[in-house]
């Protein structure tokens, strides 16, 4: 490749990364500017308020007001009050693990099966006691569930194992109050 068609390309290539359209600012509180789909995930998340979905300019007045107050909340220093950034990092460490359990029992549950052998060994096992009375065909789904519950339970339960298994862990439990 010769160097005119080697600049000729870099040439389109930063013309072509220079027209990466900016969105456009629909609104603006103070220096804070809020572009059309900041405020379309606001409104898809916050529109539905008390049991009542708010219309887009309902919606608008109070994502306003909201920021106005954060703003403000933000200009008396409250975002790092000690009591706040503890809340945050609470809420951080909850999201997280919900996260990482939702993902790992999906991995878990989708290849999990319940076999109606397993129903029905369950269902012989416990009609005389829990499903006294009830036929079988009554309770198969209620069976079924359970085991699930119990087989995704224990996969859990091997899962955190092997995650104690991987890390050193110490405890002194004196120091806890813990005997």
């Amino acid at each position: 490749m010769n160097k005119f068609t080697a600049f000729a390309l870099s040439m389109i290539l930063c013309a072509c990364l220079g027209c990466e359209k900016k969105e456009a600012v629909a609104i603006k509180i103070g220096n804070i500017p809020i572009t059309v789909d900041e405020f379309n995930d606001a409104f898809e998340e916050g529109r539905f308020q008390y049991g009542v979905e708010l219309s887009r300019r309902d919606f608008l007045d109070s994502y306003i007001i909201r920021k106005l107050i954060l703003k403000e909340a933000e200009d008396l220093g409250l975002d790092n009050d000690p009591q706040v950034l503890k809340s945050l990092q609470i809420f951080w460490e909850q999201t997280l693990l919900r996260l990482a359990l939702a993902r790992k029992i999906n991995e878990m549950t989708v290849p999990m099966e319940v076999t109606d052998e397993e129903i029905l060994e369950f269902y012989e096992a416990q009609k005389n006691m829990d499903y006294a009375g009830k036929e079988f065909s009554e309770v198969k789904e209620e069976i079924k569930l359970l085991i699930f519950r119990r087989k995704q339970q224990q996969a859990l339960q091997e899962w955190t194992d092997e995650l104690r298994k991987r890390k050193k862990i110490t405890v002194d439990y004196r120091l806890l109050g813990i005997q």
